[in-house]
């Protein structure tokens, strides 16, 4: 009767404040709030996903049964994970619309657990294993983009690309061209070189994202998604240029700072590439270690 009224406790919670923390536009709300509890009642996968967020949420908000509920989020994402893989062999028509809900839930879990069991003192393994996480989920997408276009699962993915004429603020522009000048300078490889500018250029949509959307989820998710892979491989290997790259992501998600998820990986992220990268390199992290210490109220 314990874990019935838990499930109950939970999904209400859901229902009434947990979905707005997770959609990532304002047009996703409906969708998380009505049709995911719906879909959650056939797919077992998904009613697991939908309680380890709640109580996720509840813990990160909430210092009532702080504990227990943290408790009941590991428990659930445990027994969603095991039910959701075996579907990821036959993705359908039927089954794409649970299964790219559940992938929304995977980033959310993973970037906020840590705040209810221990936070990293190095971030970095942690965020680039969350960039790996978005884009094994990317590839559902993929796997079903026309299905879900076509239906009110379409505001969860990604935005729509920018003007091209839209011009970022001074200080962002510039911040960006010292990125691509420091590349040139330093990468001998071609392909390497090319990968970077692309992940730069991927830095300059998702800015424009930010500006246009402030405080939206959605301005997140490209640059995991859309970054070359040689340019991860550099990430784990720690290469300097790879790296500053990335701390400059850090401030897309800092300017997210206060969506429960997502506090503090920003600021985070953007120290520790300062720290691990060599005196050479701080004039190109100089901007993103500023922005990193003003608060989102100032941004």
């Amino acid at each position: 009767m314990s874990e019935e009224r838990d499930n109950l406790r939970l999904m209400h919670h859901f229902a009434v404040s947990a979905h707005r923390s997770i959609a990532p536009s304002p047009g996703a709300v409906a969708v998380w709030r009505d049709l995911i509890p719906q879909l959650a009642f056939e797919y077992d996968f998904l009613l697991h996903g939908v309680l380890a967020v709640s109580a996720l949420h509840l813990s990160l908000t909430s210092q009532v049964d702080k504990l227990a509920n943290s408790a009941l989020a590991l428990r659930h994402y445990t027994a969603a994970l095991a039910l959701f893989r075996p579907h990821l062999s036959s993705i359908t028509s039927s089954n794409i619309f649970p299964l790219f809900a559940f992938s929304c839930i995977v980033p959310v879990y993973v970037f906020g657990y840590p705040h209810v069991s221990s936070f990293p003192s190095n971030p970095l393994p942690a965020m680039l294993e969350m960039i790996s996480v978005m884009r094994g989920c990317a590839d559902i997408v993929r796997s079903g983009s026309e299905w879900l276009a076509s239906s009110p699962f379409q505001h969860l993915l990604l935005p729509q690309p920018t003007d091209p004429a839209q011009v970022l603020p001074t200080e962002i522009e510039a911040a960006l061209t010292g990125l691509s000048e420091r590349n040139n300078q330093t990468t001998t490889r071609p392909a390497l070189h090319d990968a970077y500018e692309t992940a730069i250029e991927v830095l300059r949509e998702c800015f424009k994202l930010a500006g246009n959307m402030p405080g939206q989820q959605v301005t997140g998710l490209p640059f995991p998604i859309r970054i070359p892979t040689e340019v991860l491989v550099m990430m784990r290997e720690g290469d300097p240029m790879a790296l500053i790259i990335l701390a400059h992501y850090g401030i897309i998600l800092h300017w997210l700072d206060t969506v429960p998820w997502m506090t503090g990986w920003g600021s985070q992220t953007v120290s520790a590439v300062n720290e691990t990268v060599g005196e050479e390199w701080r004039d190109y992290i100089a901007w993103a270690l500023e922005e990193s210490r003003r608060t989102t109220s100032e941004v």
